[in-house]
């Protein structure tokens, strides 16, 4: 079963949307949910397929030339732990640096939060070189607290 990752368009968010509803424990708030079907229609993103099925996808919003954030990022629970994730930025980093983009952010839930969920999701991040930069407590609210992560792409 090899992975295909391409260039996300507006036939997906049917898909995406599905993914993110079958991860309630990191994506179980309803205003969440709606923030990323916007993303799906206003950002730019990339999605894994296997056997013609959508399992895994990002958005990513670039602010400017140097800099872009990924702004949601979901893989299916059957496919967690499978490369589908490190596929996804693996691509989205190749995109950015062929457009000369230095550093790449992503915004997640601080461990201040005792979310094991959001614990796997740090060390992801972690494992792919992103490294802390900041918590904002307030951001979102305070007993989501925001943390920024960034990577240097050059």
């Amino acid at each position: 079963m090899p992975i295909i990752i391409r260039s996300l368009t507006s036939a997906d968010s049917t898909a995406c949307d599905a993914i993110n509803r079958s991860l309630p424990d990191w994506f179980g708030i309803e205003e969440g949910l709606a923030e990323a079907r916007g993303y799906l229609h206003t950002h730019r993103g990339v999605v894994a397929e296997i056997d013609g099925s959508v399992v895994g996808y990002l958005t990513y919003d670039q602010p400017f030339p140097e800099s872009a954030e990924i702004s949601w990022m979901a893989v299916a629970g059957s496919h967690h732990r499978a490369g589908i994730g490190r596929a996804l930025v693996n691509r989205l980093e190749e995109v950015l640096r062929a457009d000369g983009c230095e550093l790449l952010s992503v915004k997640t839930l601080a461990d201040l939060h005792p979310s094991p969920e959001y614990a796997q999701t740090r060390a992801f991040y972690r494992a792919l070189g992103f490294r802390r930069l900041m918590v904002l407590p307030d951001l979102w609210d305070p007993s989501n607290p925001c943390l920024i992560m960034a990577k240097a792409l050059m």
